[in-house]
């Protein structure tokens, strides 16, 4: 039992990864002038960022924003708790706090 324990508790901290940048990560309020020109699909997995993903600046991730990364596309039932079809801050940061959470042996 304790084994099965530790493999669904490691299989969601693999599935929350991703979102751990995401919700730690805050935009400059000045872009950087000599970092090279972001193309318009962020790299799968490295540097995304809630923002980045965020393409209408509304606070939210709708499905289209998340299809803009595989991952996050795939893992998006998953962080919309609440059902409403977006992936919000809120949702990412307690997603993030659960992971964070390792249960005592």
């Amino acid at each position: 039992m304790k084994q099965l324990n530790r493999l669904i508790v490691a299989g969601a901290a693999a599935t929350l990864l991703p979102f751990v940048a995401l919700a730690q990560q805050t935009p400059s309020s000045t872009p950087d002038q000599s970092a090279p020109a972001q193309s318009e699909q962020p790299q799968q997995g490295q540097g995304t960022t809630f923002e980045s993903l965020d393409a209408d600046s509304d606070g939210k991730i709708s499905k289209a924003e998340a299809a803009a990364n595989a991952t996050v596309s795939a893992q998006f039932g998953s962080y919309d708790v609440n059902g409403d079809g977006f992936i919000e801050r809120a949702e990412v940061n307690q997603a993030n706090n659960s992971q964070s959470e390792t249960p005592k042996q």
